[in-house]
Formats: C-alpha cells, sequence, structure tokens
C-alpha cells in the first residue's frame, strides 16, 4: 500500500479507535453490507459514542498528559498529524466536514505473496466533500483517475480510493474493486452465516468488534507451503472469533467467545476460579490457570506429532531423567499459580507453585531434578521434602519441594515461605480490586500485570536514564495493570482482556 493511502487509513482508523461507539446495535453496519463474503479479518466501529461511553472515554483520556478534553486532544493530534503527512489535507478542512459515524475494515488474504485485498471504509455525509478530499490527497501523490463498473476512484501506486454508496473507500486496488463487486451485487459478509453466528454470540455493549474467520485463513494457508506449518494445530482453528471492545470509568475491556476446538486445546484459557487473588500481595506478575497436566499433555501430542510422535518424546524424557512421562510428570499435575515480584534487580523473587494429586510421583519428579542438577555445577543440599540449589552466577538460592499437596519451585526464601502462606493476598489491594470490576464481576482473574512495579523495575536500572524512557514513561504512569480473565458460559468460554487507567 503507497504511503499516502498508508497515512489516509492509520490516522482514520485512529479516529475510529479513539472516538469509540456507542452501544452494540443491529450486525448490519453498512460498512458490513459492502466487505466482500469471505473475508478473513473484518472490523467495524462507530464514530458517534453513546453518552455514557463518550464520558468514559473522555475520563480515561484527560488521566493521561495534555491538555483541553478529550475532543480536543484528539483534534489536535489529528490535526498535527495531517499537517506533518505528505497528503496535503488538514483534518479540520478536508476530513471533519464529511466524516461520518461508522467505520469499519476488512481483510480478504493473510498468507505470504497474496494479492492483499484490504480495505478502510469511513461512512461520510457528504460525498461531494469526500471526493474533494481524496482528489486533493491524488494530486498531491500524483494519483491518477480511473474508473470500475461505473464507481470513479483514484489510482495512487498499488492502491486506490473512492466514495461507494456513501463510504470512503481507502485500500489496495484489488481490495477497492471487491467492494464495488460486492456494491453491484456480490455476496456480503454480513451474509456468512459463520460471521452472523459469531456477532449473535457477542455482547450487545460494545465499542466495536473484531472478526476473524480463521476456517478461511486456515483454507487459504494450506494452497500455500506455509500452510504444512501447522501440522496438528490446523484443527484448532476450524470455528471463528470474535472479539469486541468497550470503555469503562476504570480502563478499556476487550471480550471474545473463544471456539470450542481452542478453548478444548489450550485449558491454560479456563476459568481460574479466582485463584490469582490467593498469590502474595505485593507481586506485579500473577497468573493462576487450572490442570497444568492437561496442557502440557495436549503440547506433547502436539509436538510429537512433528518429532517422531509422543512415545518418542516419552522414551528421550525416560532415557534423559528416569522419569516416566504419564506417571512422574503430567498425571499429578493440577492447578497451577506464579508469581513474581521485585521493584529492583536485587528484590526479585517468585515462585511457581503447582498442586500434586500424587505426593509419590511427585516426589520421584523432584529427585530427578535434583539428580541432573548435581551433574552441573550448582551446589545442590536437601530440605524437607526437596531441595535447594545455590550457585555464584544465581543471586538468591533456588527451592524445589513439596508440602501441603503442594509443589513448589521458588526463587528467593521469602519467596518459597509465601508460595504456601502468603498472609496478606494480592486479592486484597485495591489494584487488584479495580482491575477485577474492569474486567466485570462475572470473570475471575486468570493473569494480572501490575504496571507501576514494573516502571520501578525500569528505573531502578540503567534504563530508566534514558531519553526516550522518560519520554514514554509519563504516558504509562497512569496505567493500573493488564488483566486476563475467564468465565464459562454453558458449555462455551467467555474470556475477557482489559487494561485498567487508576
Amino acid at each position: 500500500m503507497p504511503r499516502i493511502l498508508l497515512t489516509i487509513t492509520v490516522l482514520l482508523s485512529a479516529i475510529a479507535v479513539a472516538a469509540g461507539c456507542g452501544s452494540g446495535g443491529s450486525s448490519a453496519s453498512g460498512a458490513a453490507s459492502l466487505a466482500p463474503a469471505g473475508a478473513v479479518v473484518y472490523g467495524e466501529a462507530t464514530l458517534d459514542p453513546s453518552d455514557d461511553q463518550q464520558a468514559a472515554i473522555d475520563g480515561l483520556i484527560e488521566k493521561f498528559p495534555g491538555e483541553g478534553s478529550a475532543g480536543e486532544r484528539i483534534r489536535g493530534l489529528l490535526e498535527k498529524a495531517f499537517s506533518e503527512s505528505d497528503t496535503g489535507l488538514s483534518y479540520a478542512k478536508d476530513i471533519e466536514p464529511w466524516l461520518g459515524d461508522r467505520a469499519g475494515f476488512f481483510v480478504a488474504s493473510l498468507t505470504p505473496g497474496a494479492d492483499s485485498s484490504a480495505a478502510l471504509l469511513v461512512a461520510t455525509d457528504d460525498e461531494g466533500k469526500a471526493r474533494d478530499a481524496i482528489e486533493k490527497a491524488a494530486k498531491a501523490d500524483d494519483g491518477k483517475a480511473a474508473a470500475y463498473k461505473g464507481h470513479d476512484y483514484y489510482a495512487i501506486s498499488d492502491g486506490a480510493a473512492g466514495v461507494v454508496d456513501g463510504w470512503v473507500v481507502l485500500g489496495s486496488e484489488s481490495g477497492f474493486k471487491a467492494v464495488v463487486d460486492t456494491a453491484e451485487g456480490g455476496p456480503p459478509i454480513e451474509d456468512d452465516d459463520a460471521y452472523t453466528k459469531a456477532l449473535d454470540d457477542a455482547p450487545e455493549e460494545r465499542l466495536g468488534f473484531l472478526y476473524f474467520n480463521t476456517p478461511a485463513f486456515v483454507k487459504q494457508l494450506q494452497k500455500t507451503g506455509a500452510g504444512a506449518s501447522l501440522g496438528p494445530f490446523a484443527g484448532l482453528f476450524k470455528d471463528p472469533l470474535l472479539a469486541t471492545f468497550n470503555a469503562t470509568e476504570q480502563g478499556v475491556r476487550l471480550e471474545a467467545t473463544l471456539p470450542e476446538s481452542l478453548s478444548a486445546a489450550f485449558p491454560i484459557l479456563g476459568d481460574s476460579g479466582g485463584r490469582a487473588a490467593d498469590l502474595p500481595a505485593d507481586s506485579w506478575l500473577a497468573i493462576a490457570q487450572p490442570d497444568l497436566g492437561k496442557a502440557i499433555s495436549y503440547f506433547v501430542d502436539a509436538f510429537g506429532g512433528l518429532a517422531g510422535g509422543r512415545d518418542m518424546l516419552a522414551q528421550q524424557l525416560k532415557a534423559a531423567t528416569g522419569l516416566d512421562l504419564e506417571q512422574d510428570v503430567i498425571s499429578w499435575m493440577g492447578d497451577w499459580g506464579l508469581f513474581v515480584r521485585g521493584e529492583s534487580v536485587a528484590e526479585l523473587s517468585g515462585a511457581l507453585v503447582v498442586e500434586t494429586s500424587d505426593e509419590a510421583a511427585s516426589a520421584r519428579f523432584i529427585d530427578a531434578v535434583a539428580r541432573l542438577a548435581r551433574k552441573g555445577d550448582a551446589n545442590v543440599t536437601g530440605r524437607d521434602g526437596g531441595v535447594t540449589l545455590r550457585s555464584p552466577e544465581v543471586p538468591e538460592p533456588i527451592h524445589l519441594f513439596q508440602r501441603e499437596g503442594k509443589v513448589v519451585l521458588a526463587y528467593g526464601d521469602g519467596a518459597a515461605a509465601d508460595a504456601l502462606d502468603p498472609g496478606e493476598t494480592l486479592g486484597d489491594t485495591q489494584a487488584y480490586k479495580d482491575a477485577q470490576e474492569a474486567l466485570g464481576g462475572d470473570y475471575d482473574l486468570s493473569f494480572y500485570l501490575g504496571f507501576e512495579p514494573i516502571l520501578a523495575l525500569v528505573d531502578s536500572t540503567g534504563a530508566g536514564d534514558d531519553e526516550g524512557w522518560r519520554k514514554v514513561k509519563p504516558y504509562l504512569e497512569p496505567l493500573g495493570a493488564l488483566v486476563v480473565g475467564a468465565r464459562k458460559d454453558g458449555d462455551r468460554l467467555r474470556s475477557a482482556f482489559g487494561i485498567t487507567v487508576k
């Protein structure tokens, strides 16, 4: 895509994302009636937010550096961006007068070397002014007037820009023609059964959504040499994926209903049951997931299919460690959690905690690890139900032990103790409660990443004095946490990703 067209596309996409949109609504946005059926990726948003959404967006943006209201900041940034581009356009004079309240985009192909049929569609309230802006930008880039099936457009290098049925269309030339073909009677994505079914299952309250037609993507890959690389993972993509995004007073949230094929293959994406809240209060990274043994078993099968089979991997493990893959590794592993803490390199510590259903089997696992460690340079000493490894190259001791039905791998004495009895927990902190509220009460957090301790960690290193870091840091300081949660909805799994703003 040429630079001029890419510039316009990125800037108008930024308008859609920054301005947000209102509550859900019909599956047919207008853009969906012009995007071709079978597109690999399709997304849309509206540019006219409801009062509640606009208030949430304004409140979030105003917490970041800058002056004026959220709308004034966005307009200022867009005006500056257009003035510094080579389009010759002014946002206030050339874009805002025709800009409508909806936008969408599609990508028809994601395969390497294939024709990049893709386009951004932006609704226009004034087709004449929109055509004037396109003509002005095209002339600045030596674009040439052209027509396809009675629809005028400008060809700019390998791209195109024009107006089709009340929508400004910016994209590759094949993407523009795909929109025209759809407008002239071709099948639109809004009539695609898989698309409409995915959208029906999505939350109605949303800023916008992104649809990924994974079956179409796999079919495209299978026509190329890259398709073979999917191997046993090809079955994961038999169902499309749709994610919605939203804004609240606490931050932004992305929600998706995971296809059955994906959630079954990756149990680590499952409902954590709120176990992340039980990890130490000062954790800046906390992960809690179900059934580690099941997850490992799946990946053993998947990678075993590429390396001689599951039995081959089991034999190699037996020869190297003396462990039986099923009995000594997979069988005893249950739910697990991981935490990391420390606001300087010297303070870093953390632990992995795995529930065991067979302490005899997990003891054999610990003994095997100890045997392997003794063959190296580490100083290995025994402890109650486990071993401790020390090395001059590692500041803190590494403990591996089992107690109270759990196997613990910890870095640091304090982490080893807190892995079983943290005292104050992450769930008691205000930051965690804010993150939980940002995702919604129906979701149990399975992943938590706090920004403030990480910023302190960076500042404690030489990177804290870097000029680039000092410029970026003020825009990171308002962020609270990156969080992931999941909940069961019948036989489906709903997942949510969020970023909180303090």
